[in-house]
């Protein structure tokens, strides 16, 4: 593969760091190097998206690689575009998926479950997810059904002909990428690499597709033959992981998982190009950016607010009874909590955490017995979801 100089064509100030491929000092006609499409890519998503951190720009040129080697792995995560307001980058971010990922997917807007589990194209690109949710939400719940499961090897959706009663199975497992304005599901965010995008203080320069064809097909043919002759070794190597990776043990499991193929893609396009500039420290950057996007879930932002809560009234004590009454008093003023109004929304939170409505020592009030081993004990499994 020869130098792609579409962007120096485009704009000549601008430096394109996809050289030659060399092997022993010799040019390398076949098999271009992973490392050296990943800094095309890089620099090509760099040049034309306005990031909140450059370094997210590696994760997405890897995640566009797994799309082509997903098979080999058990976990494949999505990404997912969200910005406060439009005119942020979204689309054309999606865009340059569409050009890149495997088998070029066009960008399918308010998708029906049909489309998700019936469609043959290896990589989805899902567009407005948040308008589905708003106008029908029986079918967006659905739609989540399907994106839950298809981040895993396996996964499938069942449907029976109604007239044979036939069962078939629609495998789901496979890249996708989803944009919006509102916020993610939690189930959705917590498989997602999630890039909050911002608008550019200054104008971008202009992304001219019809000048780049010539770019993205060299790209494509690149990362496919890369693909095709390394997956057998990602698969290795892949098997091979220990229980604990190391540069990954700040995170949580669900995103160690997602993480974990995109390590293995960057540690082999490391060791092909050994004198650099290596791909994994930037890949690590990366994530560690986009996991400081991922939140608590809904409920676990509730159950924090709540231990708050429950350490005021605590003070230095070990156990308190505190009257329901009272509680919700204290909920009526938490964002999180303000939809519990009654004793029976609260008891429903709590019951998720073992914690279960009671009588005083008199028995002449309801309420609950709060322990500072319950605080700590909670707070302990859940004080660091947001904190990465």
């Amino acid at each position: 593969m020869h130098n792609t100089n579409g962007l120096l064509e485009m704009e000549r100030a601008a430096k394109s760091p996809l050289g030659p491929q060399l092997h022993n000092g010799e040019p390398q006609s076949e098999t271009p190097r992973l490392a050296d499409l990943l800094d095309e890519i890089d620099f090509l998503i760099r040049r034309f998206v306005q990031l909140p951190k450059s370094e997210l720009a590696m994760l997405i040129a890897l995640w566009i690689t797994e799309s082509y080697t997903f098979e080999q792995f058990r976990y494949c995560g999505y990404l997912a575009l969200r910005s406060a307001t439009p005119r942020c980058g979204k689309t054309l971010l999606m865009k340059i998926l569409s050009q890149l990922a495997n088998g070029s997917p066009p960008i399918t807007a308010v998708p029906t479950p049909a489309t998700l589990f019936r469609s043959s194209r290896p990589v989805l690109l899902l567009d407005e997810v948040d308008k589905l949710r708003n106008a029908d939400k029986e079918k967006y719940g659905e739609v989540l059904a399907v994106l839950n499961c298809g981040f895993e090897a396996g996964a499938v959706v069942e449907r029976c002909n109604q007239k044979t009663f036939e069962v078939k199975s629609y495998p789901v497992f496979g890249p996708k990428a989803v944009a919006g304005i509102e916020g993610l599901a939690d189930t959705l965010a917590d498989r997602s690499f999630q890039i909050q995008m911002e608008r550019s203080a200054h104008r971008m320069p202009r992304f001219n597709l019809r000048k780049m064809d010539d770019l993205f097909i060299q790209l494509r043919v690149g990362l496919q033959g890369w693909a095709e002759h390394y997956g057998e070794q990602l698969a290795d190597i892949y098997d091979e992981l220990p229980d604990q990776i190391d540069c990954l043990e700040g995170f949580d499991d669900r995103f160690q998982d997602i993480a974990e193929p995109l390590i293995v893609v960057a540690t082999l396009a490391d060791a092909e190009r050994p004198e650099g500039p290596a791909i994994l420290p930037r890949l690590l950057a990366g994530l560690n950016a986009s996991a400081s996007r991922r939140e608590p879930s809904g409920r676990e932002k509730q159950l924090l607010a709540f231990l708050d809560i429950a350490a005021t009234k605590l003070g230095d004590t070990d156990e308190i009874f505190v009257r329901s009454a009272d509680l919700l008093a204290d909920i009526a003023v938490i964002e999180d909590l303000s939809f519990i109004e009654t004793g029976r929304k609260l008891a429903g939170l709590l019951r998720h955490f073992d914690l279960r409505p009671s009588f005083n020592h008199a028995k002449t009030e309801r309420g609950y017995w709060i322990t500072k081993s319950w605080v700590e004990t909670w707070r302990g499994r859940y004080a660091k979801v947001g904190e990465l």
